[in-house]
């Protein structure tokens, strides 16, 4: 996934002087104006937005993403301005990928990897890159978000019925297994391997023992992060809580979780974890975090 191009910033710049965004058409409308700065799109935007709803469908989440086709990017994109989350799409790339894989879930994977990219706390909003309290990731750090996108990826099509052939062919398809090192995406084989992760989780059976249920530590971790969305962050702790119990160096769950306890008012709890999570290697806001938590 790219993250910020160098044209976005003039973008930006025009949009922070605009009027607030309002409603969902506006923040469509935007969308549009998004595709053309990003430069150089499923079959149909019907069957994308399908799609996008069988796999929040998983994770119980509601659909709060502008989803749009994109001529002017290369393949997929996530992205965050002012608090809304983007995924484009250029519609030309997922008709190959389908062509040469012969398979639906190939596009349903590139889609459930950017979908993974904002979930796990990718795409930092690009006003905080403006104004300098975010610093851009390094190449290692990029390849390990891929990584976790790549993860949860194979954890929603492994729950929703897709084989591990099915689940890997896409990235099969547009990775190789080149050296790595100056690239901002893993190779082939790693990524396989994280694929593999998430659908080895996703087929784990829901054990009930002596009446107590005994989840993963993602299934608790997307528990969560459905809660939050309806604004219940009690439950929402709970539910990152138990995701840590189960993986304790899981920074993602640090930082959602230190999320729902600012919006509960205790900015020292919510510092707690999210200085945390920089502890476990989540650097892409640690600039950021480090000027609110003093």
């Amino acid at each position: 996934m790219k993250r910020l191009l160098i044209s976005i910033f003039f973008f930006i710049n025009f949009y922070v002087k605009s009027q607030e965004l309002r409603s969902y058409v506006d923040n469509t409308k935007d969308a549009e104006k998004l595709c053309k700065i990003l430069g150089k799109s499923f079959v149909t935007e019907t069957e994308a937005i399908e799609s996008l709803d069988k796999i929040l469908s998983v994770i119980g989440a509601s659909r709060r993403f502008i989803l749009k086709p994109c001529d002017n990017i290369d393949n997929a994109m996530a992205i965050s301005l002012k608090g809304i989350r983007y995924i484009f799409y250029n519609q030309d790339f997922m008709k190959a990928i389908n062509e040469k894989t012969g398979s639906y879930w190939s596009n349903m994977s590139i889609l459930a990897h950017e979908i993974g990219h904002h979930i796990n706390g990718h795409t930092i909003d690009a006003i905080l890159y403006i104004n300098e309290l975010v610093e851009e990731e390094t190449l290692a750090a990029s390849r390990k978000m891929e990584l976790e996108a790549d993860e949860f990826a194979g954890f929603v099509l492994g729950k929703l019925g897709a084989t591990l052939s099915e689940a890997t062919k896409a990235i099969s398809l547009v990775s190789s297994d080149d050296d790595d090192s100056y690239s901002t995406h893993p190779s082939k084989s790693k990524r396989i391997d994280a694929i593999k992760k998430g659908y080895n989780n996703a087929l784990k059976n829901v054990v009930s023992y002596k009446n107590t249920t005994i989840k993963t530590a993602e299934e608790y971790f997307y528990s969560g992060y459905k809660k939050a969305e309806k604004k219940d962050y009690y439950s929402a702790i709970n539910d990152y809580t138990n995701a840590i119990k189960i993986k304790p160096n899981f920074p993602q769950a640090y930082i959602n979780r230190g999320i729902s306890k600012e919006n509960l008012g205790d900015i020292n709890g919510a510092c707690i974890d999210w200085k945390k999570a920089v502890s476990l290697g989540n650097n892409l806001a640690k600039k950021w975090i480090l000027s609110q938590c003093k």
